[in-house]
């Protein structure tokens, strides 16, 4: 009996004891994978997310506003036409920290005035700020936006402090624009060229621009349509995708 009640009190044995916190071992292991394996999942199917959800946002922002795109060309003083300009990566900036292409045209699009809503001329910009200006990180999709209410307007883009561009997008790593036109009477808009000037006419001497009825341009005025690229980073930085869309000039003729 004395026995008996020994061997109900005895503990564990040190052999026990390890093959116990052996076996926890291999199930918290198999616990934490499965674990670490459904979060890195879901982070990487959030970035994703985050990646498509911006990219499409400013696609569709570009497209309602390039599709507007608006021409005044009927004063004699070039420097108060409204203008469509495109400038590739190669070009001359016209944003401080530029990187990659720029594309700047006037639209009339709804603007805030005090606590009023109004449809403006407004001149309307995107760029990429490469330098880290804004809010500290690289690679920020900006946008220009100035407002007027009067025809003609100065047409410069370089505009006074504080500059009138704001953040739509960040981790926007490229920005790319084609531009569309017809490069024969009476055919569709085909050729293709990586920048725009509406104030010039053939400009760097690619091919003639012509309009719906088979006139040639001069100036060039609005291409027909505009082809947009953004590459967009992931926050962790582990991935990139790229979105492109083709957005036809409405006012284009």
């Amino acid at each position: 009996m004395w026995q008996n009640a020994r061997l109900k009190n005895r503990g564990l044995t040190l052999t026990e004891i390890l093959v116990v916190v052996f076996i926890f071992s291999i199930l918290s292991t198999i616990l934490f994978t499965i674990f670490k394996g459904g979060l890195d999942s879901w982070r990487k199917s959030e970035n994703i997310l985050t990646m498509y959800e911006e990219g499409r946002t400013v696609l569709d922002m570009m497209s309602r506003e390039i599709q507007a795109a608006y021409l005044f060309q009927n004063s004699t003083d070039q420097t108060q036409w409204t203008k469509f300009y495109g400038i590739d990566e190669t070009g001359t900036r016209l944003k401080t920290n530029s990187a990659k292409d720029e594309l700047f045209f006037v639209a009339p699009l709804a603007s805030r005035t005090g606590e009023a809503i109004r449809m403006d001329l407004c001149e309307i910009g995107y760029w990429i700020d490469g330098k880290g200006t804004e809010n500290n990180s690289d690679d920020v999709l900006m946008r220009h936006f100035e407002s007027f209410t009067t025809l003609p307007v100065e047409y410069t883009f370089i505009t006074p402090d504080p500059d009138t561009s704001t953040k739509i997008a960040s981790s926007v790593t490229d920005l790319q624009f084609t531009y569309y036109y017809r490069s024969a009477p009476n055919t569709s808009p085909a050729a293709t060229t990586t920048n725009w000037d509406s104030s010039s006419n053939n400009p760097a001497g690619r091919g003639e621009n012509y309009d719906a009825n088979g006139n040639a341009k001069n100036p060039d005025g609005l291409p027909d349509a505009v082809g947009v690229s953004i590459t967009v980073r992931s926050r962790d930085g582990s991935q990139t995708r790229t979105f492109t869309t083709l957005i036809p000039v409405a006012t284009a003729k």
